[in-house]
């Protein structure tokens, strides 16, 4: 304004006018910079508190990730001793290979989540007659010829595709996983639910692995339904396991019970049976660590049921099914481990891998059924018992190297009849592996397996079959 007064004229008269109006323009000015600075200020020190709080968030979610996962400590510094890893919720070990962190920070919220997966394809020939084409299942050998029209396959069932999400909050962790693979028998893909759980401190909801069974004794191999004496289930249940100690930890679980009535051979279609699920299955388990690995102790306690109408006559009885199955894996020399299985029980039969479902239970295609159930059935006398089944696997894995580790095994299933079951009711089974496992990358694994299984019935009918499989995985 000085200057435009200096030049023109007019402007003069009203010079001291001007000059106290530019006084109050500078105080004006000065005041609004002392005002900006101090709002910058301010926004600096909120700047820096939402990056302390997004520090604080991150640590969070490390510590989360770290708390889901408990670790076998050695007692002493030993570089050459195996440690054994035993997550809290975990998969097979042929599908727990590196993928590199994929965790994401969810806005305005201290979730994090966890995408993964895996593809997988599996290339099989088969020398026998097995009717579960994706999956080397001894129960799903056919007795007669040409019940299948070629031997070879190539699946895609392995795959899958997993979400994980982490929060903490002021009662421990929560942590949720859903998770579906394309498994289908005959090597279609098909979408399967696998697991919808839930976890917040020591309790667990949804839907995953039976407490009855031990993933972590799975043993490294590349087919996908696993040994046949396997104890493998997964079903919904309500769940509460802790630590009682630095090497102990106990589970109880109430899960969704689903018995599986033998009819007697002497049935007809004209006399319906039908099982009855009154209560939920119960089972109880410790977990015990150490130097020298694990060893995990699982009970199940099942009530198991039918009822009939004959000859207008109402007919219904329970009974009581319980089982025991030991499991764990041991350390051997640097890298090598064992892995091992002993189940015994009365009415455990659908908790296992092969007489859960043979090819004659009419499962696969089969008209009828020529089996019957699994669970219990009639004795001599007419009474409802348990049917015994004992079931066992030992497998040595080996590390070679870093890039190179195979598997060798054998599994071992027998079920003590009773004289009512039908004909083709299993009786015994058996299952071996050897393979040869390359890791060209942390994220990539091949592998060679050659299987061998066979199946006796209840009257003596025999089968075997022997399988080669190629595998190829990429996790994402």
């Amino acid at each position: 304004m000085t200057n435009h007064a200096q030049k023109h004229p007019k402007y003069r008269r009203f010079s001291v006018v001007s000059s106290f109006s530019l006084s109050l323009v500078a105080l004006s000015t000065l005041c609004s910079v002392n005002a900006y600075s101090q709002q910058t200020d301010q926004e600096r020190i909120q700047s820096l508190e939402q990056r302390l709080l997004e520090l604080e968030q991150q640590i969070q979610k490390k510590n989360s990730q770290n708390s889901a996962t408990t670790k076998v400590q050695p007692s002493k510094a030993d570089s050459d001793k195996k440690v054994i890893v035993i997550p809290k919720t975990s998969q097979r070990p042929s599908h727990d290979f590196e993928a590199p962190d994929k965790s994401i920070v969810l806005s305005n919220s201290d979730t994090t989540l966890q995408i993964g997966g895996q593809i997988w394809l599996d290339a099989i020939y088969n020398n026998g007659e097995m009717t579960n084409r994706a999956g080397f299942q001894p129960s799903s050998i056919a007795y007669e010829n040409d019940t299948t029209t070629d031997n070879t396959l190539f699946s895609v069932g392995q795959s899958n595709l997993s979400f994980k999400s982490f929060t903490p909050t002021k009662y421990g962790v929560m942590t949720t996983r859903f998770e579906f693979d394309l498994f289908d028998s005959q090597g279609n893909a098909g979408i399967n639910l696998t697991h919808m759980w839930g976890e917040i401190g020591d309790f667990g909801a949804g839907q995953t692995f039976t407490g009855f069974m031990d993933i972590n004794s799975f043993p490294n191999i590349l087919d996908f339904w696993g040994p046949n004496s396997l104890v493998f289930a997964r079903q919904p249940q309500i769940r509460y396991s802790t630590d009682i100690s630095k090497s102990g930890r106990i589970m109880f679980t109430v899960e969704k019970s689903a018995s599986d009535f033998a009819v007697p051979r002497y049935s007809t279609g004209e006399i319906p049976y039908d099982d009855i699920n009154e209560l939920p299955d119960f089972t109880a388990s410790y977990l015990h660590r150490g130097d020298f690995g694990y060893i995990n102790s699982a009970m199940v306690f099942r009530q198991l049921g039918y009822k009939a109408t004959i000859s207008g006559t109402a007919i219904e009885d329970t009974t009581l099914g319980w089982g025991l199955n030991v499991t764990g894996k041991i350390a051997i020399a640097s890298a090598d481990s064992i892995n091992f299985q002993l189940a015994y029980g009365e009415g455990i039969g659908r908790y296992i891998n092969d007489t859960c479902c043979s090819y004659y239970s009419g499962d696969a295609g089969v008209e009828g059924d020529e089996t019957g159930g699994v669970d219990a059935g009639l004795d001599g006398n007419g009474n409802l018992t348990a049917i015994p089944v004992t079931a066992g696997f030992a497998f040595y894995n080996r590390q070679w190297s870093k890039k190179w580790s195979s598997a060798i095994g054998y599994s071992y299933l027998s079920v003590d009849n009773l004289v009512t079951q039908k004909n083709k009711s299993i009786k015994n089974s058996s299952y071996s592996t050897v393979n040869l496992i390359w890791y060209p990358a942390s994220q990539i694994k091949a592998g060679v397996e050659m299987q061998y299984g066979d199946i006796q019935s209840k009257a003596q009918f025999e089968a075997d079959n022997f399988r080669f499989q190629l595998s190829v995985g990429f996790k994402y």
